[in-house]
């Protein structure tokens, strides 16, 4: 082979492996864009808070199913609400104040957290958090029921994460991270 061909083939070499690097480089965003229509980087940051409330919505989803197929036979009484006014959607400062305060509290949210997976009962929290007593188990339990963050089934006596819950809670940890 001549000197200028092996030259060529190297300058073809190196050019193939740049347009390699391209693609790789495009690939995510050209998937993304063939499978949506369209595709904007947002940051991981953003992604990630996107992600948290998918997981979220997923398992309070779960959770209401699970709710609606184990309390009994006729299931979840679903209340129609209606749309609140411009006043009432402003921020209740008091409710925030109350949800805040069951929040504040380590043991609470480590209940909160134990109740993501599932519904548990009072023993099952007990041999979970083993740190915390049955009276101040129980106590903290009334604070998360008080303000709707935890439910108690009637018949069977479990407790279940609320999908307000199930949101504050993710919101906590995505706070404490967000001042990291």
């Amino acid at each position: 082979m001549s000197e200028d061909l092996k030259k060529e083939m190297e300058k073809l070499r190196q050019e193939i492996a740049k347009l390699k690097e391209q693609i790789k480089e495009l690939s995510p965003q050209e998937e993304k864009k063939r499978k949506y229509g369209i595709y904007i980087d947002v940051g991981n940051r953003v992604r990630d808070y996107v992600k948290d409330i998918m997981e979220c919505v997923v398992e309070g989803i779960h959770g209401e199913l699970e709710k609606s197929v184990l309390i009994g036979p006729r299931g979840v009484k679903i209340i129609k609400r209606r749309k609140p006014s411009i006043e009432e959607t402003e921020y209740n400062l008091s409710k925030t104040a109350e949800i805040m305060n069951a929040l504040s509290h380590e043991h609470r949210l480590k209940i909160l957290k134990e109740l993501m997976s599932g519904g548990k009962y009072i023993n099952e929290l007990q041999e979970k958090l083993s740190e915390i007593t049955t009276s101040t188990l129980s106590s903290h339990l009334k604070v998360l029921e008080e303000v709707g963050l935890v439910v108690q089934e009637k018949v069977r006596g479990r407790y279940l994460i609320t999908m307000p819950g199930r949101a504050a809670y993710k919101m906590a940890v995505r706070t404490v991270k967000f001042f990291e």
